[in-house]
């Protein structure tokens, strides 16, 4: 495995966990920090090769432009959308 994906790896583990955090500052109506935490998550995604990353990687810097803009239910729609192409969100673990 190159370097660069086992870091794609690393990064997402550590996207998924900025993004329960921008998603707990917007549910406290803390709304410049979300956007903030959501536009570095969106340059974290962008570096991974694989198509629906990228794809997350808009979706979440475009929520965050609504969040910054005031428009929340639209940046919670692009939220989930992103969320649901992630390909780590489901991945199952055993123990």
């Amino acid at each position: 495995m190159t370097l660069e994906k086992l870091l794609a790896l690393y990064y997402c583990q550590q996207a998924l966990q900025l993004c329960q955090e921008a998603r707990i500052l917007r549910n406290e109506k803390h709304y410049e920090e979300a956007a903030e935490l959501c536009f570095f998550i969106s340059t974290i995604c962008m570096g991974n090769e694989d198509e629906s990353c990228k794809r997350e990687a808009k979706l979440c810097a475009s929520s965050a432009k609504h969040l910054k803009n005031g428009n929340y239910s639209q940046a919670e729609k692009l939220c989930e959308e992103a969320r649901r192409i992630c390909l780590k969100n489901y991945e199952l673990r055993g123990s």
